[in-house]
């Protein structure tokens, strides 16, 4: 995993020899027994408190950093019994103290754990969750509550299990009054296009590789907001949905239109903007589209003839673990997506919004498209709080992308790519040897955490995108 996001990125180069980086804090941690039974889980809290819990077989730790990133203190307790395989997420109490939630595989037992700092105490509570007719498709923490969402396998509706304070809250959200077309512009349900497709959490504070973006239906978690769009041939069909009330505002915006034929297409929310892309095998177009007004922002289109004019790197086409190839001429490259299905990425550099264009296929001999990828491999990039060491095999996985970088009225900037946090990351873990690794956006930067074995400390260490 470590050596795709490398190769995948080589391409800009490393320009200085720290890599982007600093060292904030390290802590002497010693995790005893087997390594397979030791687990690390980060969480911040609004106070921008960071905290580490760290795991054996036997004992649980929690370390706290102030907002200076300076340790703290610790609270130590027994890890849960057996049935209770992993941490699965946290949340917080209104004083910044942190819970600390673990599950059972199947999710049905949930342990929390309430570290009070200032009583130096640590108390447990458990949850049974008796799922009826539910399938569970994610699993997250945001804005301070820990989140189970499944969905009823015969109803179109979308269940939350809300940790929040000590508490479990359930809701649901109905979503059979909504009229909703599958990718051939046909009549379906709800519950029919869930079924179909895979759904994909993004987190857009980070880069995220084009394998997670491809899903058609995706969804965003922002402050007290949940946004999920379904993708079709003809629209993005957006539904905002208010994570204090849970009432639904239902959005529906055209997908682009080719000059020659129908085509491929996908999106991805960034900022309340849509932006865009299909293609087929004659030609490719991007755009991006204020939600709230409608208006299309700026559109760019190309032809087998006609170079992308938009572009700030190559094209290439990478194949697993394998040094990406350029490819010489669009003619390539559209001629490559025919096979793909297609997806678009957005990220906010200190320069720039850059967006990645292009398909992904699977090329093992079974064939087909690798959809329902798990997103756990694009934790790297996606801000994510949780471990992400070995977490997806990504052999057969083929990347057909380009990036460009443009201003926030999508008015393409003809300037170089300067080098990533995730360029830095990535680098630092090929050439360290680290382990229980996670990655977390803090302030206008992210903070890698790491287990050294050898020395027996715990790390926290500072990656920022270049702004030179």
């Amino acid at each position: 995993m470590k050596k795709l996001l490398f190769t995948l990125l080589a391409f800009y180069g490393f320009a200085t020899s720290s890599f982007g980086q600093t060292l904030l804090a390290s802590q002497p941690l010693e995790l005893k027994k087997t390594a397979s039974s030791h687990q690390i889980l980060n969480a911040v809290n609004n106070q921008n408190q960071v905290f580490a819990f760290a795991a054996d077989k036997e004992s649980l730790r929690a370390l706290k950093y102030n907002n200076a990133l300076f340790f703290k203190d610790s609270i130590s307790a027994a890890r849960p019994d057996k049935s209770y395989e992993f941490m699965a997420g946290f949340s917080f109490e209104d004083n910044g103290n942190p819970y600390l939630y673990w599950a059972s595989g199947d999710y049905f037992k949930i342990q929390s754990i309430y570290f009070d700092f200032e009583n130096k105490t640590a108390t447990t509570t458990e949850f049974r969750i008796p799922y009826k007719d539910e399938a569970i498709i994610s699993v997250f923490s945001e804005n301070n509550s820990f989140y189970i969402l499944t969905q009823f396998k015969k109803e179109d509706k979308l269940k939350f299990y809300c940790f929040n304070k000590g508490k479990l809250e359930e809701k649901i959200i109905d979503f059979s009054s909504y009229k909703f077309i599958d990718e051939n512009g046909k009549s379906s349900t709800f519950n029919k296009l869930m079924a179909e497709n895979s759904i994909e959490k993004i987190d857009t504070r980070s880069l995220n590789p084009l394998f997670q973006s491809i899903s058609k239906v995706k969804f965003y978690i922002l402050k007290n907001r949940m946004i999920l769009t379904f993708d079709s041939l003809s629209r993005t069909q957006l539904f905002d949905i208010d994570l204090n009330t849970f009432s639904i505002t239902e959005k529906t915006i055209p997908s682009l239109t080719l000059a020659t034929s129908i085509g491929k297409s996908n999106s991805y929310f960034h900022q309340d903007k849509l932006y865009q892309i299909k293609a087929n095998d004659e030609e490719l177009m991007i755009a991006a589209v204020d939600i709230a007004s409608g208006e299309t922002l700026k559109s760019y289109a190309v032809g087998q003839k006609d170079t992308i004019s938009f572009k700030n790197s190559p094209l290439y086409s990478q194949t697993g673990n394998e040094r990406g190839q350029e490819l010489k001429n669009t003619k390539k490259f559209i001629q490559k997506l025919r096979n793909c299905e297609v997806g678009i990425s957005v990220y906010k550099t200190p320069n720039a919004i850059m967006v990645t264009a292009g398909g992904i296929r699977d090329v093992s001999s079974t064939g087909g498209l690798l959809l329902g990828i798990s997103a756990s491999f694009a934790m790297i990039t996606a801000g994510s709080y949780y471990p992400i060491d070995g977490l997806l095999d990504t052999q057969n996985l083929q990347s057909i992308y380009f990036e460009g970088l443009f201003d926030e009225k999508f008015q393409h900037k003809n300037i170089q790519q300067q080098g990533l946090a995730v360029d830095y990351i990535s680098q630092f873990q090929h050439e360290n040897n680290v382990s229980l690794v996670s990655v977390f956006p803090y302030h206008d930067y992210f903070i890698m955490g790491y287990y050294d074995s050898k020395k027996k400390e715990y790390a926290l260490r500072k990656f920022e995108d270049s702004n030179d």
